[in-house]
């Protein structure tokens, strides 16, 4: 047996089948951490013999391509492909260490070692944002996950471990100013794709992905079978400049995708990014806006064109009007709009009261004028 002191708490450290097995006794007597030793033991050698349904949990590194195995199969390209990102990242915190070793702890101390990581990267134009390390996190949250299914004796360390706040700041509505600029510098497909999701609201990859089966021209509707959840899978309605390029791209069409890679036909294009970061910059555009932010756009267009928020969530696929409402961003002319349509309801509330009789003021209270 050894065991041995750090701090004011014994540790116990011994070999287990090749495996090193170190840990924390908890307690702060020599004879109490034997016999938590002793017990550790005892209970390795019982799984080992098939007395325990747990199984002995294996190293990061290879449970990590079971776990990108089993994404493959269930996940999209897209998503197989974030997890794949976020486990060569992990894999440089804990490789060589054991699942069952891993810790909330540890966890913590790759967050911070991750900021650290954006503030020394700063100098040369890398950054790891908030969001990149809280999708980190959702990895190994969902590695842990997996782990627990597979049955082995594993405690998922990312419980309790707070996610950095992302905020709101990334999201921003482009005005008309800003639309007609870019929608004169965008080449194709990136044109066509900005105005389906400017008129439906649809999201990026959910445009990429349209197929000529889920257009019903007679109906003018695109129907998206796509998403998690009940509300994402739904149809939208086509203006009359969406009826007109989807009916032109049909015709043209040589696969069963609208916008199909230009690699292989077969599948739908992987996405528009330089094309996009490159019409917002020949537009002269200050202040760079996502492709996604075009569906934010959308959203705020539909309130203050009177789109009840009811139907707005439908349309967007949300399953509460509270996600509805992360989406609607007013502008300053519509905040102008509106304290200029409460001044005029106003003024005329009041009028109608002095006709009616029912309040006679010697003069009629000045209205502050919005510019």
């Amino acid at each position: 047996m050894a065991v041995y002191r750090r701090g004011d708490v014994w540790w116990y450290e011994f070999q287990f089948q090749g495996r090193r097995i170190r840990k924390s006794s908890g307690f702060k007597n020599k004879t109490a951490a034997l016999r938590a030793e002793a017990k550790r033991k005892a209970d390795l050698v019982d799984r080992r013999a098939g007395f325990s349904q747990a199984k002995l949990a294996p190293k990061f590194e290879e449970f990590a391509e079971k776990f990108l195995t089993w994404s493959k199969q269930q996940h999209r390209p897209k998503t197989q492909e974030l997890h794949r990102t976020n486990c060569d990242t992990l894999l440089r915190f804990f490789r060589g260490c054991w699942l069952d070793e891993i810790s909330q702890g540890m966890v913590e101390d790759f967050k911070l070692a991750r900021v650290g990581e954006a503030r020394r990267n700063a100098n040369d134009g890398s950054t790891v944002s908030r969001a990149t390390v809280n999708r980190a996190l959702t990895t190994l949250k969902l590695l842990f996950h997996y782990a627990e299914k597979c049955g082995y004796a594993v405690s998922n360390p990312t419980k309790g471990v707070a996610y950095f706040s992302e905020g709101n700041g990334r999201m921003r509505v482009v005005n008309f100013d800003e639309e007609i600029a870019y929608m004169t510098k965008a080449s194709q497909p990136l044109k066509d794709i900005a105005q389906i999701i400017l008129d439906t609201g649809l999201r990026p990859e959910e445009v990429f992905r349209i197929r000529i089966e889920h257009l019903d021209f007679v109906g003018r509707t695109i129907f998206n079978p796509f998403g998690k959840t009940k509300a994402a899978r739904r149809k939208v309605t086509m203006t009359e400049e969406v009826f007109a390029l989807l009916k032109a791209r049909v015709g043209e069409a040589k696969g069963q995708f609208i916008f199909p890679s230009k690699k292989n036909p077969l599948l739908p294009i992987g996405g528009v990014r330089k094309a996009h970061d490159a019409a917002v910059e020949r537009a002269r555009i200050k202040e760079h806006f996502r492709l996604y932010d075009l569906r934010h756009t959308f959203a705020t267009r539909a309130v203050a064109a009177g789109v009840d928020l009811p139907t707005l969530s439908a349309i967007l696929g949300h399953t509460s009007i509270q996600m509805t409402m992360r989406h609607v961003h007013p502008a300053e002319e519509q905040k102008k709009l509106a304290a200029g349509k409460l001044e005029e309801f106003r003024t005329a509330g009041i009028l109608q009261a002095i006709e009616r009789g029912r309040a006679v003021p010697t003069e009629l209270p000045t209205m502050a004028r919005v510019n």
